[in-house]
């Protein structure tokens, strides 16, 4: 009986091990935040450049303590005073698409050689997801280990625009994707990372006796728990944010012209946590009602994953 004992505890330890080699990765990290153009929009904008050409900023992590934490904490923020165009006749939004991602360059070769292998097995068994043409892989392997820089990708969100078909200046977002290949978060049992998501849209702009006028558009954070680490996107369905009024766009903007100041701050939370559901404390946050519509609201979407 103590041999049977022993033995079911030999290997619970083991798969204990293999499931947490993805996590209290200790490595210095690069956060970025990208706003990637609407396909085939744009001057000389093609879909060719959709996937290289974006708005970057990063910023660099290199405590050397925060792989033995069971939080880690990541912010960013972007202005851009290209919010609009014209260059189609009609106003619409510039950017269609906010990347979220963070890279990591472990600290021993060792590690760095291991998550490859999952992350080629990632690429490899990835499921493919919906495009305009059929079906096709979410990443190719360069997407996730850029060799010329050395490191892996192991966090990656996209948040759209979305904007009303009649009138650009009443937007919603909508959180599509979320994949965490590994994490310098440590974590106790596997499926056991949360992470937080928060994202805030100021605006600046002139009222119509010519003042400035600067707020913020809207603030969503969302909460996300028991992930699981790989190439699967971890939302199944998109998540919408209530319509909220953004900057005014003017009267008499001539064509083929940008404008429109706006930043956006971004902020991603990763912690251990035990299994739980969470549920949304808003509702009827996600309907589809345009009655909704917030102009300096802040409102929380927590997501169930079982």
């Amino acid at each position: 009986m103590n041999r049977i004992l022993a033995s079911c505890l030999a290997l619970c330890l083991l798969t204990s091990c293999a499931t947490h080699r993805r996590s209290n990765i200790q490595a210095n990290e690069e956060f970025v935040v990208e706003l990637k153009y609407p396909e085939q929009r744009g001057p000389n904008r093609g879909a060719v450049e959709l996937g290289v050409q974006a708005l970057f900023m990063g910023a660099k992590y290199l405590a050397d303590n925060t792989a033995k934490s069971l939080a880690t904490s990541y912010k960013k923020s972007i202005s851009i005073n290209n919010y609009y165009n014209t260059f189609f006749g009609p106003t619409e939004k510039s950017y269609a698409e906010i990347h979220i991602k963070k890279y990591a360059r472990p600290k021993e070769d060792t590690k760095e050689d291991e998550l490859k292998t999952y992350l080629h097995q990632d690429i490899e068994t990835q499921p493919l997801v919906a495009t305009r043409g059929g079906t096709a892989k979410a990443f190719a392997l360069k997407d996730v280990i850029r060799e010329e820089k050395d490191d892996l990708l192991n966090f990656h969100a996209v948040i759209s625009l979305i904007s009303d078909p009649k009138n650009p200046s009443v937007t919603r977002l909508s959180f599509d994707q979320l994949r965490i290949f590994f994490s310098k978060t440590r974590i106790f049992n596997d499926e056991n990372l949360n992470a937080k998501v928060s994202i805030a849209i100021e605006g600046e702009w002139r009222s119509t006796d010519g003042s400035p006028q600067k707020a913020v558009l809207i603030q969503q954070d969302y909460n996300f728990r028991n992930l699981k680490y790989g190439a699967k996107n971890q939302i199944r369905e998109p998540i919408l944010s209530p319509w909220y009024y953004d900057i005014p766009v003017p009267a008499g903007i001539s064509a083929n012209s940008e404008f429109g100041v706006v930043s956006i701050k971004v902020q991603v939370d990763e912690y251990e946590g035990r299994k739980s559901k969470y549920i949304n404390k808003v509702p009827g946050l996600l309907n589809d009602n345009k009655k909704t519509i917030i102009q300096d609201g802040a409102s929380t979407i927590e997501k169930i994953f079982d």
